[in-house]
């Protein structure tokens, strides 16, 4: 059915269908017939077209084979029932995939990989602790000075720069940039630096898809074209940009700042390792304010001592909390593999490590060596930057024998009574759930984790009852750095 139509108006289709059940739909009807009840987009909808599978659709019409067709008629773009159909053949795929891999896996990995690929769609990729986190992570230190030098930008101006092109993709499904007016600080340079550095031309894009989905079990988990540089440019030079899914720009001027400074060594990393550390700790402060929060410290005897995990939380009762942060970003096979602990040990090792390092400091509580005392309810979570365990009922175990492992060899006094179960949390859903709660609730919902028997980690925020929502604690801080974005309350 690719076959019939051009990749220019896959592109425009999609990106009409997506604005119809976005809240643009008015706009959409220049470009495509529907009815009312295509504007539905709830869960469960009778004609919702969920956007994970038109980011495949997309993926997989940069690989169709084009060309001419005598025998069959041009497909219709300009209806919503022809993506709707395509958008069904490819649950249809999906499905054969499924059936095909859980011939010798079990169920539950299949829910991993299906959680990672809908969540990130589902949390959305425009919210505040997002742009601040970073902001704060690149556009400062080590890193800020990388990417500028790879980019020519600077990450405030590549973040405002961006969020004009999203804007404006939002707007219509083709732009000439250089028929629009830029708004108050971006400059015509940073729009082009940012234009070139987030969008393909359609024929670049059709060679990376060939090389980065030519491989792979699923046709729903192959690397997408579209997380590295989702504006596709048509047109004989160039000039007319395209978003065929207008949030992946705010996802890509987001955390996708990584691909900006992902090879530019430990050092770099090093540094935001520590500022997402930092960040936790502040936030866990300006937040639980009726406990103390602490940053790591050396304890023990001299020529023998050791580093506390990350935060450290206490009560009037002693340490309520104890949290190790990891900074680490899931490749792709941690992310989409049938075997994401085997595929991607080192990478799944580093949770296990801090798994470890949880464990070894209530050991030491237990041993007398710390020389403070711990609540008898004293809890471990391990806080992490990306999703490496959620829905991993199947890979909780995996990671539980690495980190038994590690304690084995390290520290073999570190007995069963230590080896509490430690939650892997997502930093949003750490921050959903103390913006909608209390600091009594969070340790409730992180005792249950660790208790449940089911061996699921479960999302913090699963199941939270509505409830008065907490300002952002870095707002103002946003306003300083991106101050055309988020401009101060007047």
């Amino acid at each position: 059915m690719l076959a019939r139509t051009s990749l220019l108006d896959v592109v425009g289709m999609t990106w009409s269908a997506w604005a119809i059940q976005n809240g643009h739909a008015d706009i959409a009807r220049k470009y495509m017939s529907f009815s009312p009840e295509a504007t539905d987009a709830s869960a469960g909808a009778r004609l919702a077209l969920y956007p994970w599978q038109l980011e495949t659709l997309v993926n997989e019409a940069l690989v169709a084979p084009y060309g001419p067709h005598p025998r069959q008629p041009e497909l219709i773009t300009q209806q919503f029932s022809t993506i709707f159909q395509l958008t069904k053949l490819v649950q249809c795929i999906e499905e054969a995939d499924n059936r095909t891999f859980l011939r010798s896996r079990d169920v539950l990995y299949e829910m991993h990989r299906l959680s990672q690929r809908q969540f990130e769609w589902q949390r959305g990729f425009a919210n505040m602790p997002r742009f601040y986190r970073a902001a704060h992570f690149f556009g400062e230190g080590k890193a800020a000075a990388y990417f500028q030098e790879q980019t020519g930008c600077t990450v405030p101006a590549f973040m405002e720069a961006g969020f004009y092109l999203f804007a404006g993709s939002t707007n219509s499904p083709t732009r000439i940039w250089r028929n629009h007016e830029l708004p108050e600080g971006v400059t015509l340079e940073q729009r082009d630096c940012v234009l070139d550095r987030i969008s393909w031309s359609a024929e670049a894009a059709v060679q990376e898809a060939r090389q980065l989905r030519l491989s792979g079990d699923h046709i729903g988990y192959k690397p997408s074209v579209l997380r590295r540089r989702p504006i596709l440019r048509f047109g004989a030079t160039g000039e007319d940009a395209m978003a065929p899914l207008p949030p992946l720009i705010l996802q890509r001027i987001t955390s996708g700042l990584y691909f900006d400074i992902v090879d530019g060594g430990g050092a770099i990393w090093a540094d935001v390792g520590q500022r997402f550390e930092a960040y936790c700790r502040r936030y866990l402060d300006a937040m639980l304010p009726e406990y103390s929060v602490e940053p790591e410290y050396r304890y023990g005897p001299k020529g023998r001592s050791f580093d506390s995990p990350d935060i450290l939380i206490s009560g009037t009762d002693g340490v309520r909390l104890v949290v190790e942060c990891k900074a680490k970003r899931m490749p792709v096979d941690a992310r989409f593999s049938g075997d994401p602990v085997g595929d991607a040990s080192e990478a799944y090792g580093e949770i296990a490590k801090g798994i470890f390092q949880v464990w070894r400091y209530l050991s030491h509580a237990r041993r007398g060596l710390l020389g403070r005392p711990l609540a008898d309810d004293c809890l471990g979570m391990v806080l992490t930057a990306d999703p490496w365990l959620v829905m991993g009922q199947k890979l909780y175990p995996e990671v539980m024998a690495m980190a038994n492992a590690l304690a084995d060899r390290k520290d073999p006094e570190i007995i069963e009574e230590d080896r509490q179960r430690v939650p892997i949390v997502l930093i949003d859903d750490l921050e959903y759930i103390v913006q909608h709660s209390t600091g009594a609730q969070l340790f409730d919902r992180l005792a249950s984790l660790a208790q449940d028997p089911s061996g699921w980690e479960w999302s913090l925020a699963h199941g939270l009852a509505d409830g008065p929502t907490r300002p952002y604690p870095f707002a103002e801080d946003l306003h300083h750095l991106l101050p055309r974005l988020f401009p101060p309350a007047q």
